[in-house]
């Protein structure tokens, strides 16, 4: 009996169209991985005796799209290295990863193992310096990113069946018997062919009683996006310079905005940033990140600014390669409710509430579209 001839793959149907530039031919591979999709594993964690123990659980996640990441399961779902064709997009401590310990929670032990990385989560109660505050210790920059995440959901694309989303949906707690009980459900998404990354989280109070509640993006960028003369792109009222000794005047405020190259003030831990209140579109959502002009490339932030309502731009060109920019998106204080008098500085989760936050990272290479980021640039004044 004569072989029937194999029906070419229908096109999607319902209406699920490839993504505009994504050209894959399904006939031609079986497998997901070959062309995109998301990977689970444990990476091992180096010791100085040259042995190796368990390090961190890690979903490492190909776009299609010449953008590759890998999110950290063990570290509250953070995105962690990041690249972009042979471009690496973010700033790597020489931490790498380790296990999470609630011993980094304390002082500034959270140095100690932060691994850096394109997005570290900072709160959900407390952010920004080791202080006192509410009548206890705060550790720099919160819990979260010593706090593992539960898998809810790993979903892949299936381009034969006309799915391009794929889909990392994790459960994070920060618990405590007595509470507070602080839950974020996380879900990350990526589309096949776009080189973007979409993030949603919802924190919920899970407890009986109020909570403290602030909440930032850190999202690090290193060498080779970050460069000299590469532009930051932001606009609108600075609210805080540090260090403060070194106040800029109002001309002088915008030279922060072009990127240095290494600084002998910035050795050790010396550091420059700024807060400000940053301007939106008509539609109500911010567009900040970074343009690298030699390169032909971008990497855009865009989010409600409802939901972040503030920015904060850390700059630290220390030599020897500690090199990052940090334009961090947030909601509540970063000094503390007890050093700054700002409309958004204390702010609290009644048991039972919420609330939700959304955030893209979008690399962008095409000179249209540098030039449309280029245009939400703006002067940036005292407030």
């Amino acid at each position: 009996m004569a072989k029937k001839s194999r029906k070419p793959v229908k096109q999607p149907t319902k209406g699920k169209t490839p993504p505009q530039g994504l050209n894959l031919d399904t006939e031609k591979f079986e497998s997901i991985h070959q062309v995109g999709g998301i990977r689970t594993a444990t990476f091992d964690y180096p010791n100085p005796s040259g042995s190796a123990t368990a390090g961190c659980r890690v979903a490492m996640v190909d776009t299609g799209s010449g953008l590759r990441f890998v999110v950290a399961l063990d570290r509250g779902g953070d995105i962690v290295e990041a690249s972009y064709n042979r471009t690496s997009l973010a700033y790597l401590t020489p931490n790498d990863y380790k296990p999470p310990s609630y011993a980094y929670n304390e002082g500034l032990s959270w140095l100690n193992s932060w691994p850096g990385g394109l997005v570290t989560t900072c709160g959900p109660r407390y952010m920004g310096g080791a202080r006192e505050e509410d009548g206890q210790e705060i550790g720099l920059h919160g819990t979260f990113s010593n706090t593992p995440a539960a898998v809810e959901m790993v979903v892949n694309p299936d381009p034969q069946q006309g799915k391009y989303e794929m889909l990392l949906s994790l459960i994070i707690r920060d618990a405590r018997m007595f509470g507070p009980v602080v839950e974020v459900r996380r879900q990350i998404q990526c589309v096949l062919g776009r080189p973007e990354i979409r993030i949603f989280d919802q924190v919920t109070n899970r407890g009986n009683a109020r909570v403290a509640h602030n909440w930032l993006y850190h999202c690090n960028l290193g060498y080779p996006l970050v460069d000299e003369d590469c532009k930051l792109i932001y606009r609108g009222p600075v609210t805080y310079v540090w260090p403060t000794e070194l106040k800029p005047t109002s001309k002088e405020l915008p030279a922060l905005k072009t990127v240095r190259g290494p600084l002998e003030s910035h050795r050790g831990s010396g550091e420059e940033g700024l807060l400000l209140d940053p301007r939106a579109d008509r539609q109500g959502i911010a567009h900040v990140g970074l343009i690298n002009r030699k390169r032909g490339l971008a990497l855009e932030l865009e989010y409600p600014i409802a939901d972040l309502p503030r920015l904060a731009n850390w700059q630290h060109y220390g030599p020897g390669g500690s090199y990052v920019v940090g334009v961090e998106p947030y909601f509540g204080s970063l000094l503390g409710k007890n050093r700054e008098q700002h409309p958004w500085a204390e702010q609290w989760l009644k048991p039972g509430q919420s609330r939700r936050y959304q955030l893209t990272l979008r690399v962008l290479d095409d000179p249209a579209a540098l030039a449309a980021f280029a245009r939400h640039d703006g002067p940036i004044q005292w407030a």
